[in-house]
């Protein structure tokens, strides 16, 4: 009989043994999920900010008026990108994302739109990676936020508005990018944030 206790103890003992082994294996395989969403949504707004930034800081090079529109998530820039003496319309814009059933419901798309003037060609591309925000601020020569009314800021508004974009200096760029699908450990989604204020020498040219 205690042949039988011992070999039913020992059965349940192992068996919790095994349990607690797969848990840990479970964990430690969630844990690692999670970490690798976590470094793709890293990479993914670290590479939409070093674009965003190269364009920025070419804002007015070579080209006036430098900016054309201005709004809290679009604008849109003169600059000579290809340094050809003849200025090219860049614009940076966002719209919601094609909704796929049980992803993130908040992902937008952000598009870079270019107008080259040296060929009359127009080309835009779309980025998707997992950005859920694109905010722009704008700031004049002493570091004071520039307002902007309802439906942005237009070089066709009419002097109001041509005189406050002329006065823009330096820009606010802020960008949230979150993961596609739920984490595994507490259902959150992966985020990633970045800001940055850029002033293109070409503005500050102005002052």
């Amino acid at each position: 009989m205690d042949t039988i206790i011992d070999i039913i103890g020992s059965t349940i003992v192992a068996g919790l043994l095994i349990l607690a082994v797969v848990g840990i294996n479970v964990s430690i395989s969630n844990a690692a999920s999670d970490s690798n969403v976590q470094v793709i949504t890293q990479s993914d707004v670290t590479a939409i900010a070093d674009g965003i930034v190269y364009d920025f800081y070419k804002i007015g090079f070579r080209a006036s008026p430098a900016i054309l529109f201005a709004d809290t998530d679009k604008i849109s820039f003169r600059a000579d990108l290809e340094e050809d003496g003849t200025p090219d319309t860049l614009s940076y814009f966002t719209a919601p994302a094609p909704v796929v059933a049980g992803e993130n419901p908040n992902m937008i798309v952000l598009f870079r739109h270019i107008w080259d003037s040296a060929t009359g060609q127009a080309s835009t591309t779309g980025a998707s990676l997992g950005q859920t925000s694109f905010e722009l601020s704008y700031y004049d020569s002493t570091g004071d936020s520039i307002a902007i009314p309802p439906g942005g800021l237009s070089i066709q508004g009419g002097t109001k508005d041509d005189s406050l974009l002329s006065a823009i200096r330096s820009i606010r760029i802020q960008v949230l990018v979150q993961s596609p699908n739920r984490m595994i450990s507490d259902t959150t989604y992966a985020g990633a944030y970045w800001e940055q204020y850029v002033s293109p020498k070409n503005l500050r040219a102005l002052m």
